[in-house]
């Protein structure tokens, strides 16, 4: 019975991997914030918990033990529990300015409460109500794509611009300026140079989402005179065996 009962949770687990997570374009492509990867990855959970047919934000349930196996996560240290509260602590203190038209910004925030009972090892969390627009009952405009591409992923910028570059699939290509590229990610004043962007940012990040989730994507430098400005990128999504194999078994060195 115990083993039936353990092979449930894991099936369970890898079949929660694979739930939707869905975003308004807005949201994805016109805030700048900065989050690191956990924060990213338990925010992504969060959202995939939301069902179609929400109207309203729900309080979600996570198991901190069950959580962390499913973003492969490791559970031996005594301290996982503190170290996701603290997570989700920071989240909560996080916010950021959101534009709605040419004259207004609203401040947002990501988590409205957070509720944890001694010994349970559960956490209880619902999202702002501000996010409503961009996270609920979206008919157009917005972005989906299965957790599990997120999960895989070890790079802060790698989760970002993959959420990017799943936004813009859809016309297989993205033309950005470089300084607002540089400046949605929050790295304008790391990297003054494209070079040092290029091969300590773009290049690793571009890797693991080649290696680790359904894109396949390209870039190329596009200068004026002798200055690049722009960068444009070539997005692919990855079909049949290429898609099937290479994921299982990059995926499965990460997840388990």
């Amino acid at each position: 019975m115990f083993v039936n009962e353990e092979q449930k949770k894991q099936e369970d687990i890898r079949a929660d991997r694979y739930e939707l997570v869905v975003k308004s374009n807005e949201l994805l492509r016109n805030t700048r914030y900065t989050l690191n990867t956990t924060e990213q990855k338990l925010l992504v959970y969060i959202i995939s918990m939301i069902k179609q047919d929400d109207k309203e934000f729900k309080e979600v349930e996570i198991n901190i033990v069950e959580y962390c196996k499913l973003a492969g996560i490791e559970t031996n240290s005594g301290n996982i529990y503190q170290y996701i509260k603290e997570q989700i602590q920071v989240l909560a203190n996080k916010s950021w300015w959101i534009p709605v038209n040419n004259k207004k910004e609203i401040l947002f925030r990501w988590i409205d409460k957070a509720a944890i009972e001694k010994g349970s090892g559960v956490i209880k969390i619902k999202l702002h109500d501000n996010l409503k627009p961009y996270l609920l009952d979206i008919r157009s405009n917005f972005t989906k794509y299965e957790l599990i591409n997120v999960l895989t992923l070890r790079s802060k910028y790698a989760i970002r611009l993959y959420e990017l570059f799943k936004s813009y699939l859809w016309q297989g290509h993205w033309e950005i300026d470089v300084e607002k590229l540089k400046n949605l990610l929050n790295v304008s004043d790391k990297y003054k140079q494209f070079k040092e962007f290029r091969r300590s940012l773009l290049l690793p990040a571009i890797d693991e989402i080649n290696k680790f989730t359904d894109l396949s994507v390209e870039f190329k430098p596009i200068k004026q005179g002798k200055t690049i400005k722009e960068i444009h990128f070539s997005i692919g999504e990855k079909q049949g065996y290429q898609l099937g194999m290479d994921l299982m078994f990059n995926r499965k060195d990460r997840l388990g």
